[in-house]
């Protein structure tokens, strides 16, 4: 369901450039959703707890949180990730990606402030001084 964007794929010398495509029955539940169960692996079980995210023009999907969050710490060990949304019955499986924001396109990094504002990101800047400072962490959802 991923393509490789063409100009590096042709270059031996770099890893393809995936790009995240949902698949559209999850991508349709996701709309009017206000947040996730996210599940991770631990010890060899499945863990899920509820996490507000958002969904790009690009259907990327960024979830943020406190980097010392039990959940973090699953997903630094194993980034395997099953995304459900609450009411549908549609999941989907993916890997998450730590972001630094800076890397971010503006529109998203706004979207970002929007919607986690009252954690303390009320400004692109202050995103990245959070995630920089490793209080926050930014992950991108890559869903193949």
């Amino acid at each position: 369901m991923r393509e490789a964007i063409q100009s590096e794929q042709d270059n031996p010398g770099h890893r393809p450039i995936l790009t995240c495509v949902l698949p559209p029955v999850f991508r349709k539940a996701l709309d009017g959703a206000d947040e996730l169960l996210v599940g991770s692996r631990e010890d060899g079980r499945e863990r899920a707890v509820r996490v507000w995210f958002i969904v790009t023009a690009d259907d990327n999907i960024y979830l943020f949180n406190y980097a010392y969050a039990v959940r973090v710490a699953r997903w630094r060990n194993d980034p395997w990730v099953r995304l459900t949304v609450p009411g549908t019955g549609q999941s989907a499986e993916g890997r998450v990606r730590f972001t630094d924001p800076a890397e971010l396109a503006a529109a998203v990094q706004e979207q970002v402030v929007e919607r986690w504002g009252m954690w303390g990101a009320t400004t692109p800047e202050g995103l990245r001084r959070m995630v920089r400072d490793g209080s926050h962490v930014l992950v991108r959802v890559e869903v193949p």
